[in-house]
């Protein structure tokens, strides 16, 4: 990362009415996205994630706000957003009868690359994607993990800055789903491109993203790195005792340092800005009982989102 910012969003709202209702789908998004970044978009199903990138590819025009990509701005210069945005939408199309070579050419005409360009640069998308084996082959012979490749390669032959995401694994099976994740990774590591990728489920953004911002209800209600997430966390303490009684809670909870505590089976699950071991042993025993294990264990990110944001985060 160069710190360059490439997105930049002020006040962004897009407000739907629908049978009267005010439904705001995105609410003065404020967000900045730097070049190089592997960003991840969180949000529960409906909480204005693909609107956002419709809007910062200036396919739908916001209700308010402003917001630039790669330095142009997303309603006046939505052309040039396109040509060096790549964009992979959750549903997407091929001509099926048609070969991967043919469909890549097809696109590349519509994108207006040179022509004495397209056959190298489709080539070179298909050995990136690692399909350069079926490039004569036709389209309707692809796996659902293939085809998502074929779609990245689709894009790379424009040669972009930043590709947008929206839930790029879904329904691809945990091989396809690991094979693309790779493929992410690889073009952010070897070609700097950034990364936008929106998705429910916080297990996919952790292991791609290095930085996440937290949408709930069209809201940025958070953002972060992901180091900087379990920071705000904290230590997680496992207490085993002889009995764990009501009296025992309560008074760990009353612990100044102490953010969160959970039963879980026999044991106490303690979340705590310090190590709050030793009160915890001193209240164990204080009231007749004894310690069996207290021990520190890292938290979850997963932990981090239900604890601090209140979201299981997907």
């Amino acid at each position: 990362m160069n710190g360059k910012a490439i997105i930049e969003t002020k006040n962004l709202t897009k407000i739907y009415h629908v049978d009267g209702r005010e439904i705001r789908a995105v609410d003065n998004l404020n967000l900045t996205v730097y070049e190089g970044e592997l960003f991840g978009y969180l949000g529960p199903n409906g909480s204005g994630k693909t609107t956002t990138i419709l809007m910062l590819l200036g396919l739908i025009q916001p209700t308010s706000g402003e917001g630039k990509v790669a330095g142009y701005d997303i309603i006046r210069e939505s052309k040039m957003i396109r040509r060096v945005a790549g964009y992979i939408p959750e549903r997407y199309s091929f001509y099926e009868d048609l070969s991967a070579y043919e469909n890549l050419e097809y696109f590349a005409k519509l994108n207006n690359i040179p022509k004495n360009e397209v056959e190298e640069r489709i080539k070179w998308a298909l050995e990136i994607v690692e399909l350069s084996k079926w490039i004569n082959a036709p389209v309707k012979t692809f796996s659902r993990g293939m085809k998502q490749r074929l779609a990245l390669a689709n894009v790379l032959i424009r040669k972009p800055k930043i590709i947008f995401l929206d839930e790029p694994t879904a329904g691809l099976d945990p091989h396809a789903t690991a094979k693309f994740r790779s493929l992410i990774k690889k073009l952010n590591n070897e070609f700097n491109i950034t990364i936008f990728l929106s998705s429910h489920m916080l297990h996919e953004v952790r292991q791609i993203c290095n930085k996440i911002g937290f949408l709930k209800d069209g809201r940025l209600i958070a953002i972060d790195t992901i180091d900087g997430f379990m920071n705000k966390m904290g230590i997680k303490v496992i207490l085993e005792a002889t009995n764990i009684n009501h009296k025992i809670i309560k008074s760990i909870e009353s612990l100044n340092d102490v953010n969160k505590v959970l039963k879980v089976n026999d044991k106490l699950v303690i979340y705590a800005r310090n190590d709050v071991r030793l009160d915890i042993s001193k209240i164990v025993t204080g009231l007749g009982e004894y310690v069996l294990t207290l021990k520190i264990e890292p938290p979850t990110l997963e932990e981090v989102f239900f604890i601090v944001y209140g979201e299981k985060g997907g």
